[in-house]
């Protein structure tokens, strides 16, 4: 068998989805006899010049992560025209949040074309049972599948420290953009001002966003904007010296940065917008409303929190994490592809 991964964009700026699709390829290149290729179109400096047409003729499966650009147009009319099998992940892309922005416009693109890629294609992967069920709604395509994102095991997983620094560190590692809630974040933090805790925001500027942070948090010496950091060791190292993580988000079909974080026992602060419940039902940490007033209220009584009660939840975190190791995972995507290969 032989699959081609396919994606428009893949750089580390683009956040989750590079670490994604690159973890996927890698673990299915290193892990099983699938001969695996990634086709990507723009890797942030340069577009491909491999033939679409040549390449796609050459593997039984394609599997295309994401969707509304041209380039998955034309992927999907090669695969329909040549009959290989397509296989949809779509990235969260039908979320109503997402939707709801540029409304119009994919309202027309859901219209003209992308209902009927997504109807047409073989399999439609998605990575939780909300992107199921709200695919569901957009498309007749009875082959659904949920299969989450994957993770290494962190190899430095060891007791996590807590209240190592002078002050406590909450963090916020993700794209600087109003999806992901950082305004309300940054205003919360503002009006709560604690004076042992500080706010660490690391990621890549969207739209702007950290010039509005910047000028939200005018004095407040507690707020710490960084550069983004794409460097996994670094990163590790981060989540480790930190003793919250917070993510606000206004949607997540997956929310792969919530595993990172479990992965390295740090509890988790995030939203009913996040398919991540487990959270809360593990004791691995919060879930809160995607409510200005719910994050003031719940993060005042978080940060009084004692180190032993961090312990528990870092301890419950790392437990949870195991679930989504890709040794746990990976049998299911290779069965994925046979279950296409087969017609089944």
């Amino acid at each position: 068998m032989k699959v081609l991964i396919v994606t428009n964009n893949l750089y580390p700026e683009i956040g989750g989805p590079y670490n994604v699709i690159s973890s996927t390829v890698e673990q299915i290149l290193k892990n099983s006899k699938i001969k695996t290729r990634l086709l990507v179109n723009y890797n942030g400096k340069s577009k491909s010049n491999a033939s679409i047409i040549e390449t796609i003729k050459n593997f039984d499966v394609v599997h295309y992560l994401g969707g509304w650009d041209f380039f998955h147009i034309k992927v999907s009319i090669i695969c329909f025209l040549f009959k290989k099998k397509l296989i949809i992940t779509p990235m969260g892309i039908y979320e109503p949040w997402s939707l709801n922005q540029k409304k119009l416009k994919k309202k027309l693109a859901l219209f003209f074309y992308q209902k009927k890629i997504l109807n047409k294609c073989d399999a439609i992967h998605t990575t939780s049972h909300v992107e199921s069920e709200n695919l569901k709604k957009i498309s007749n395509n009875s082959n659904i599948i949920k299969i989450a994102h994957g993770i290494e095991q962190n190899d430095n997983q060891g007791e996590k420290i807590f209240f190592q620094n002078k002050k406590k560190k909450a963090l916020f590692f993700s794209r600087i953009h109003k999806k992901k809630g950082i305004l309300d974040l940054v205003n919360t933090w503002k009006k709560i001002n604690p004076i042992d805790w500080d706010l660490h925001i690391y990621g890549p500027d969207y739209d702007g966003y950290k010039k509005r942070i910047d000028e939200i948090k005018d004095n407040i010496n507690s707020i710490y904007i960084h550069d983004a950091i794409f460097d996994e060791k670094k990163k590790i190292k981060i989540f480790q010296n930190c003793d919250l993580f917070i993510l606000p988000s206004k949607s997540e079909n997956f929310g792969y940065v919530i595993l990172e974080s479990l992965n390295c026992g740090l509890p988790v602060m995030t939203t009913t917008k996040t398919p991540w419940k487990e959270i809360e039902e593990q004791n691995a940490g919060w879930i809160i409303n995607d409510s200005a007033s719910d994050l003031e209220n719940k993060l005042e009584k978080i940060l009084l929190i004692s180190k032993e009660e961090l312990k528990e939840k870092s301890n419950n975190a790392l437990k949870l994490s195991k679930k989504y190791l890709w040794k746990n995972l990976l049998d299911e995507y290779i069965l994925l592809y046979k279950k296409v290969i087969n017609n089944d």
